[in-house]
């Protein structure tokens, strides 16, 4: 009986193998350590432009929590392809920042986005005049900011916004997500070769 080795003396069995070897590791880089995507909208302008391409990795989140202002690519709220304020996630693919934290409150005045620990501000207090209260630096919006909220977000569930805040569908429009929803958080951007940076 042949041995492996006596077949992959063989050109082309061996090419064959070596192929099957590559195609298998890079599945499971891709579905457990890191993953390439194509951003497609101006969502994330001029952090990240239309047409770039970066890195996410699918394995951050097995060792920490999701944190304030990450990027992180998820599947938002709606069924298959449509993407609505529904508890189901839908087959699309988004790449927002993350911009309130579980139990928090959060919305925007004036066009600063704040986050409240707990329910947030009471009727005529100002934010800046609220326990808890503070409005969130955030030098990476692009656009201005319309006023929302507040939102009170549940234990289990995390607000997403794009920096080009004009021209970004996020959980103003189809609401929080959990954190099973999350499919890495993006660390750095590959091409093109004049955008390629870190986070």
């Amino acid at each position: 009986m042949a041995t492996l080795n006596e077949f992959r003396k063989h050109p082309v069995i061996d090419l064959i193998i070596t192929v099957a070897i590559a195609v298998g590791i890079a599945y499971l880089v891709q579905a457990f350590i890191v993953k390439p995507y194509r951003v497609p909208s101006g969502s994330m302008e001029p952090t990240i432009a239309i047409g770039e391409r970066i890195i996410a990795s699918r394995f951050t989140y097995r060792f920490s929590d999701p944190e304030r202002n990450q990027i992180i690519v998820f599947h938002p709220n709606g069924v298959g392809a449509d993407v609505y304020d529904t508890n189901t996630a839908s087959d699309e693919t988004f790449v927002k920042r993350l911009i309130g934290l579980p139990g928090e409150t959060i919305g925007a005045v004036g066009g600063n986005v704040y986050a409240c620990s707990g329910k947030g501000p009471q009727s005529g207090k100002s934010i800046a005049k609220t326990p808890g209260c503070a409005f969130l630096d955030q030098p990476f919006v692009s656009s201005p900011q319309d006023d929302f909220g507040p939102t009170t977000l549940a234990n289990d569930r995390y607000f997403m916004m794009g920096d080009n805040r004009s021209d970004s569908d996020d959980s103003r429009n189809w609401g929080s997500i959990t954190r099973d929803q999350m499919i890495g958080v993006a660390f750095m951007s590959y091409w093109p070769p004049s955008r390629i940076s870190i986070w």
